[in-house]
C-alpha cells in the first residue's frame, strides 16, 4: 500500500494547470490538493466498513464549580462505504446522567430524542464527505485559500492549512479550516460550520461549530478519533438552547463485513 501511495504522489507532481490559488513560498496548492485526493482515494479503496466503540460526553459550565459532565452515552457505531454513499448506524448501549447509570427505558427514550435532534438540526457525523470542497465537481462552489504550513499541531508533522469558504449560503456546504499532515497528506483536523444554519418555526440555530480530529489507526489508515460540536439556538421561539459535546471513537475494526439489515431502520421503542 505504501508503494501505491508513493506512486500516486509522484504522478501528481507533474505540472498542473494553475487555477485560482498562488503560492509565494514555492508550494503549489493545486499539487497539494491532487496529492490529498489521491491518498484519500487509496484509503477509500481499502476500507469497506468500520465498527467503532464510541462514547459521547456532554458537559456543562457550572461557574465556580467548574465544568461538569452532564450526559454520557456509550455506543457502538457502524459505518459502511458503498459506491457513492456511506451508511451509518449507531447502537446506544449505556446512558449516564449526572454520573448516574440510567435504566434501559431511559436509555431508549434518550436515544430516540438524540436521533430526532440530529434530523431537526441537520446534524453531521463522520460519514459526511468532508473533503468534498476539494473535488473538481464542487470547486466552483467554494473559495479555497492555502494559508501555509502550521507547525504547532500536537503529535504530528507540520500541517498544510487550507481555508474553505462556500460561495453560497446552503446548508449542504461548509466553511472551515482544514489541516493535512505534510508527510502523508492525510487529514489531521478540520474545524467547520454549515454555510447556512437551520432556521425553522420551532427551532432556529444561531451557531454551530464542529471539529473533527483524525489519527493513524493502522498502517496508512487514518480515521476520526474525536468529534466536537458546539451550538446555540432557540426552541419554540422562546427557550434558549445551548449544547456542546465530544464524541470519542476507539478500537476501530476495519472490513469485518456489515450486513444490509443493520442499516434498515432503527428500533426507537
Amino acid at each position: 500500500m505504501r508503494i501505491v501511495l508513493y506512486t500516486l504522489a509522484a504522478l501528481v507532481c507533474l505540472p498542473l494547470a494553475a487555477r485560482s490559488m498562488q503560492a509565494d513560498n514555492g508550494i503549489d496548492p493545486e499539487v497539494l490538493i491532487e496529492r490529498i485526493l489521491a491518498v484519500d482515494s487509496v484509503q477509500r479503496s481499502l476500507v469497506n466498513d468500520i465498527v467503532f466503540d464510541a462514547e459521547y460526553v456532554e458537559r456543562e459550565d457550572k461557574g465556580d464549580k467548574g465544568i461538569k459532565e452532564k450526559v454520557r452515552l456509550v455506543k457502538k457505531i457502524y459505518v459502511r462505504f458503498d459506491e457513492d454513499t456511506a451508511l451509518y448506524h449507531e447502537e446506544f448501549l449505556e446512558y449516564y446522567k449526572d454520573g448516574e447509570l440510567k435504566s434501559e427505558k431511559d436509555l431508549r427514550k434518550e436515544a430516540k430524542k438524540r436521533r430526532e435532534q440530529k434530523v431537526k438540526r441537520k446534524g453531521k457525523d463522520m460519514t459526511y464527505p468532508i473533503l468534498r470542497p476539494f473535488h473538481d465537481e464542487y470547486r466552483d462552489r467554494y473559495d479555497i485559500t492555502y494559508v501555509g504550513l502550521e507547525d504547532e499541531m500536537e503529535g504530528c508533522d507540520p500541517c498544510h492549512h487550507f481555508r474553505v469558504h462556500a460561495l453560497e449560503e446552503v446548508d449542504s456546504l461548509v466553511n472551515g479550516d482544514f489541516y493535512f499532515e505534510s508527510s502523508t497528506f492525510h487529514l489531521v483536523r478540520v474545524d467547520f460550520s454549515p454555510a447556512k444554519l437551520v432556521k425553522k418555526t420551532m427551532f432556529r440555530l444561531k451557531e454551530l461549530k464542529l471539529s473533527m480530529l483524525c489519527d493513524e489507526v493502522a498502517d496508512d489508515i487514518w480515521l476520526p478519533v474525536q468529534f466536537d460540536v458546539r451550538g446555540k439556538g432557540k426552541a419554540a421561539l422562546f427557550f434558549g438552547v445551548n449544547f456542546a459535546g465530544t464524541e470519542y471513537y476507539r478500537n476501530p475494526v476495519i472490513n469485518s463485513g456489515l450486513d444490509d439489515s443493520l442499516f434498515v431502520g432503527e428500533d426507537d421503542d
